[in-house]
């Protein structure tokens, strides 16, 4: 008797609640399709994987040898300058680990990746020859902020010409 391989999804989420929940949420629905899946994270703000057993949860780590975990100094890892976190997440955690992960097994036939870890996640995939599905984990507000933009370009308001006094 031919044995079925199970095919498997891998989660690539931010480590912060309001982009972990909705991935979690996600990766319930393809589990009760059939599917394996994997969650990726940083040991930046490790979830518990007790509290959702029928996930594989991997850790991907920093790569350089010799060289400290960015996530690890106390600016980063206190969340005080966000915009550098998140772009230490990208620069150190996606592609050498996502490759490796990605590329792991034969039986991989998606990644979700979350909107803000960028193009990387998308290369590497299609480097390896896995699809990809990003997803947005922000909330409606946002939603409708990003579709004024070409309203505001057609208008003219964007982008901003000449000096700006902010208060």
């Amino acid at each position: 008797m031919e044995e079925r391989k199970v095919k498997r999804i891998i989660m690539f989420p931010l480590p912060f609640t309001g982009h972990f929940n909705p991935m979690i949420e996600l990766a319930g629905i393809f589990h009760n399709r059939g599917f394996s899946v994997t969650i990726l994270h940083t040991s930046f703000n490790f979830p518990d994987p007790s509290r959702h057993p029928q996930f594989t949860f991997r850790t991907i780590t920093h790569k350089n040898e010799g060289e400290e975990d960015p996530l690890s100094q106390s600016e980063t890892s206190s969340g005080k300058d966000l915009v550098v976190l998140i772009s230490l997440l990208k620069q150190y955690y996606t592609e050498p680990s996502l490759a490796e992960e990605v590329g792991e097994g034969g039986t991989v036939c998606c990644l979700v990746s979350d909107a803000l870890w960028g193009r990387n996640t998308e290369i590497v995939a299609k480097e390896i020859g896995v699809c990809t599905m990003v997803m947005r984990t922000s909330g409606a507000a946002t939603f409708c902020a990003y579709t004024a933009f070409p309203l505001l370009i057609d208008k003219g308001y964007l982008p901003i010409q000449g000096n700006i006094v902010l208060c």
